[in-house]
């Protein structure tokens, strides 16, 4: 008789014990397919980057998804070496077209990284404007390596200029350790940060020009942009995409830097963390659709 009321109540603790699972399961699931963010229009939307942030041109937000908090910027480093080097290559004179020498060879350690590369090869002769197209478009950490030793003569002093310029813009919750955006614990960023930079930068008519080529082409190279080659047709709902910058670590998650004209006004948006990697579909494309159609 103990026995039977012992296997009965053994029976009705596992029966309490799974059922108590799959309710709070539910629970979980839905609150996280009902999650929703709050655009200032009133327009609710889904997002399953972690954190997002819509600005106008003029640096009114008008959604927030975690702007302020510490984040890995990926590949989107790579907006502030492109800026920086743009500008140091003006500061001492050295013209974009003319042909200079790619001494060394990074790609091993890229390789070992997990960094992807445009393609330069070691001591060949590359102009600062191949290197910036082959910065921006396939995301090539081998050009942003070639940029800080062209315009700065070596990594190191390029990426303190990054930090430089980064408090000379008041990103005062960055700091980069390298130019190329790989994963390193004293590496990090914030949405509100990297907004101030991409601002910035798209003031500079040559880093806008990059920035929103879908394909580059001369004699020697031809790079065509990972943005505009997954995000299918830049048409939005009310406008067009007009450029952007990608970005991936696993930590990171997948992250995008996008420019679009939304009803004749421009607006930048700036997300990380969405779920996927380069062979999945692209969450942070399909978030940036999202919220321009939502405008």
């Amino acid at each position: 008789m103990k026995k039977h009321w012992k296997v009965l109540i053994g029976v009705v603790i596992i029966g309490l014990g799974i059922g108590y699972y799959l309710v709070s399961t539910n629970q979980l699931t839905v609150g996280l397919s009902n999650e929703k963010v709050k655009m200032t229009n009133g327009n609710r939307i889904k997002l399953t980057s972690q954190q997002a942030l819509l600005m106008t041109a003029d640096g009114q937000v008008l959604l927030d998804k975690g702007k302020d908090k510490r984040i890995k910027p990926a590949s989107l480093a790579k907006i502030m070496t492109a800026i920086l080097a743009i500008e140091l290559a003006d500061q001492y004179g050295q013209e974009l077209t003319k042909p200079v020498l790619v001494s060394g060879d990074a790609n091993e350690r890229l390789l070992i990284e997990g960094a992807s590369v445009a393609g330069f090869q070691p001591n060949v002769y590359v102009t600062v404007e191949e290197m910036l197209y082959g910065l921006m478009l396939p995301s090539g950490a081998d050009a942003a390596i070639a940029l800080a030793i062209t315009t700065a003569g070596s990594e190191e002093v390029f990426t303190d200029l990054m930090n430089e310029k980064a408090k000379e813009l008041e990103m005062m919750n960055t700091h980069f350790t390298n130019g190329y955006g790989t994963e390193e614990a004293n590496q990090y960023a914030t949405l509100s940060d990297l907004a101030k930079l991409l601002l910035y930068s798209l003031k500079n008519e040559t880093f806008r020009t990059v920035f929103t080529t879908d394909y580059y082409q001369d004699e020697t190279y031809s790079f065509t942009s990972s943005l505009f080659s997954k995000f299918g047709d830049p048409q939005l709902k009310n406008g067009h995409l007009l450029g952007g910058k990608t970005g991936y670590t696993e930590e990171a998650g997948l992250c995008l830097a996008t420019l679009a004209e939304v009803k004749g006004q421009e607006y930048i948006l700036i997300t990380v963390g969405a779920k996927g990697d380069h062979t999945t579909e692209q969450f942070n494309m399909i978030d940036a659709r999202t919220v321009y159609d939502s405008l």
